[in-house]
């Protein structure tokens, strides 16, 4: 055959495969319709089924430093899903062994470590582990994303901002755009916080690449935001679409309890409660469980319910018998739970010297607005007027639209004889939201109405 005929017919038949592939890539990036996007459905036996091909995997190749890195992100998965804190023991190992064999470049281990110290309430050295990372040259944008998380878990909140601002590009993607999101809430912009959330929401509703159980967390942080500032119906929207894609959501079971109570449907707020307790034991879900039997009338479920707390937090022996446990027994959270240990405790008028010793230990863990708030409110209910005055006034001096943060400021500054101040304060709570607690809402209101009537008769 003519070797010049045989070229001809070989180019023809390249031209005509190029042709062929741009139009048919043509017709693949312009359908007619939009292409539904369908997301990996959640399934809780696979991640038992990755913890346990990981686990054999490091058996089979111990030296490997991928495969040690894996397995954390098996282990933080299982911990993710039902706040296991063994679990986030267990990836913490996990990523320090694959640090230990392959120290240079080995960027996404020293993440998940940073990631398994954050699960564990462990701030300071999570934020520590950021600082080695970039010292050492191991840094990504998503080591920046989680050092601000860390900042921000501390109370150093300029330094986060700071960090946003010279690191601009490593903050477009979605789940950096929650950090940010909760930059802009704790300095008084909620509005644009949920602006950004939305954001954020919408491009994970619309990564088809991403799995359900990831896209309800965006939902769920949305929800949470949008009930602080009194949103609840949106907020319960975002709350039930969690659920729709990741049933397991319990922090979407919370979130929906919570909103029940404001709304004063204690039944419901139950239901809630139980349902999220039996994926994940929160301290402050089981005390508003609590709650809600006590207004029901119920006292003995009510007792059962704060017994509870107790247990969870590491007070086997119950609640008014002295200083919390410096060692809480295994199984317990411990001292990942003192905020919520001492906050139940001021709110309920029990075992405040424990209270007080929890709340000083998660103030030198974390001093972020919440540590000064919860502080604050122990020492108002020990009767150390002048403490809680300092550590409420530090608590909202960045301006954070949180109607308990000013309702604590009112209760504390109308007890100092503060009226001005204290009226203000309220006024803020109840603007905020009318509705955003169902216990503490009316008591908020009669101390509100007591100074407004000391103002008539002055």
């Amino acid at each position: 055959m003519n070797k010049n005929f045989s070229v001809f017919i070989s180019t023809g038949v390249v031209v005509t495969c190029l042709v062929g592939y741009v139009n048919l890539y043509k017709t693949a990036t312009l359908p007619d319709k939009p292409v539904p996007v369908i997301h990996l459905p959640f399934d809780s036996k696979m991640i038992d089924l990755g913890i346990a091909n990981n686990e054999r995997a490091v058996r089979i190749d111990p030296y490997g430093a991928l495969g040690w890195s894996m397995l954390c992100s098996a282990y933080m998965g299982r911990s993710r899903e039902s706040d296991d804190l063994t679990m986030a023991v267990k990836a913490e190992a996990a990523a320090r062994k694959s640090l230990a064999l392959r120290h240079l470049g080995n960027v996404g281990a020293w993440n998940k470590l940073v990631q398994a110290l954050l699960q564990q309430h462990r701030f300071k050295d999570a934020l520590a582990e950021c600082v080695f990372a970039e010292k050492a040259g191991i840094y990504s944008d998503d080591t920046a994303i989680l050092r601000v998380e860390c900042l921000i878990e501390v109370g150093r909140y300029d330094e986060a901002g700071a960090l946003v601002s010279k690191n601009p590009r490593a903050f477009e993607s979605g789940s950096a755009k929650t950090v940010v999101a909760r930059l802009l809430d704790i300095g008084g912009k909620s509005d644009q916080a949920i602006k950004l959330l939305r954001q954020a929401t919408d491009d994970a509703d619309q990564n088809g690449g991403m799995p359900s159980d990831a896209v309800a967390w965006f939902h769920t942080r949305l929800g949470m935001l949008l009930a602080r500032v009194g949103k609840h119906e949106e907020s319960g929207q975002e709350y039930k679409t969690a659920l729709k894609m990741y049933p397991r959501d319990y922090k979407a079971m919370a979130g929906l309890a919570r909103l029940a109570a404001q709304e004063a449907k204690w039944s419901e707020a139950i239901d809630w409660g139980c349902r999220c307790d039996e994926v994940a034991k929160m301290a402050d879900i089981e005390a508003l469980v609590g709650d809600a039997y006590a207004v029901l009338g119920d006292s003995t479920k009510a007792e059962e319910q704060y017994t509870k707390v107790a247990t969870l937090v590491g007070r086997p022996s119950g609640v008014n018998d002295g200083l919390h446990e410096v060692a809480p027994v295994p199984g317990t959270h411990g001292h990942c739970l003192d905020r919520q240990y001492a906050i139940y405790c001021a709110d309920h008028n029990r075992d405040l010297e424990g209270a007080y010793a929890a709340a000083v230990r998660d103030f030198d863990a974390r001093r972020d607005i919440y540590a000064y708030d919860t502080l604050a409110w122990v020492c108002f209910k020990r009767g150390d007027k002048a403490e809680a005055k300092k550590g409420i006034d530090l608590a909202i001096s960045r301006g954070t639209k949180d109607p308990m943060l000013w309702y604590h400021a009112g209760e504390i500054y109308a007890d100092s004889g503060d009226d001005k101040i204290a009226t203000t304060y309220l006024k803020n709570a109840l603007g905020t939201d009318p509705h955003f607690d169902g216990v503490t809402t009316p008591i908020a209101i009669s101390t509100l109405h007591a100074l407004e009537m000391k103002k008539e008769i002055r």
